[in-house]
């Protein structure tokens, strides 16, 4: 099976992911080897944290793509951001500073995990309002979520996505974002799988090791969209 990985901080430099081309580089390989074919390279776009990332990202990710062609012609690269969403965002979508996934009308966004329901709410809602698409990354961690399947379905309704981690199948992040992944595939309210690999050790980009606990829920027609099929269609800015 080949994966699309649509959550990445892969690129060095820019945010709390890769810190030199070779552990970029490195990067890539470890994922390549764990059977992604596809990747999203989304830095963070957070200008309190990181600054302004949009043209350094652009930079990394011309040299990235020019060693990819030469060590792994069979693999797609393509650029976003992971929008730590604020209020002063708009002017950046706006301006194009911050990109959505690959160029299409879908928008991976972040929040603090703490974050509360109704500021969480609002912040999608006005996304929705603006024609985009909101991926709601890593959905696993929101505590504020735990008991709100039915908002989530209504967010789904209105054309949200949910993307949650391949390690928080495993417990990379406690008990909490373990059950919520199960609760989340259980429920059918899960639209892709990724990374949100940031380093070569720790959060390293693989996406295999979800599988083992995924086929116990799911049958191999939806793991595949998990894996690939939906990741694919968001680029392509089809309809899910």
């Amino acid at each position: 099976m080949a994966f699309f990985d649509l959550h990445t901080h892969i690129l060095c430099g820019v945010d709390d992911g890769a810190r030199t081309d070779q552990e970029m580089q490195e990067m890539l390989r470890i994922a390549y080897e764990d059977g992604t074919r596809a990747i999203c390279l989304t830095p963070h776009y957070s200008p309190y944290l990181f600054g302004d990332t949009s043209a350094a990202s652009e930079r990394a990710f011309e040299r990235l793509r020019a060693y990819a062609a030469e060590t792994f012609p069979d693999l797609e690269l393509y650029l976003g951001h992971e929008l730590g969403y604020h209020e002063s965002c708009v002017q950046a979508l706006n301006d194009g500073r911050c990109r959505t996934l690959g160029g299409s009308r879908y928008l991976l966004v972040d929040f603090p995990a703490p974050v509360g329901f109704f500021e969480l709410r609002s912040a999608v809602e006005r996304l929705l309002r603006m024609g985009y698409r909101p991926v709601l990354a890593h959905a696993e961690r929101y505590r504020s979520l735990a008991h709100r399947l039915g908002w989530i379905r209504d967010f789904i309704d209105q054309g949200g996505l949910i993307q949650i981690n391949a390690s928080s199948a495993i417990g990379d992040l406690g008990g909490f974002t373990r059950r919520r992944w199960k609760n989340l595939i259980r429920h059918r309210l899960v639209h892709m799988i990724s990374s949100d690999g940031h380093n070569t050790d720790t959060r390293a980009p693989k996406m295999s090791v979800c599988l083992p606990v995924l086929e116990k829920y799911c049958t191999p027609e939806e793991i595949g969209m998990l894996m690939w099929g939906n990741a694919k269609t968001v680029i392509e800015n089809g309809r899910i």
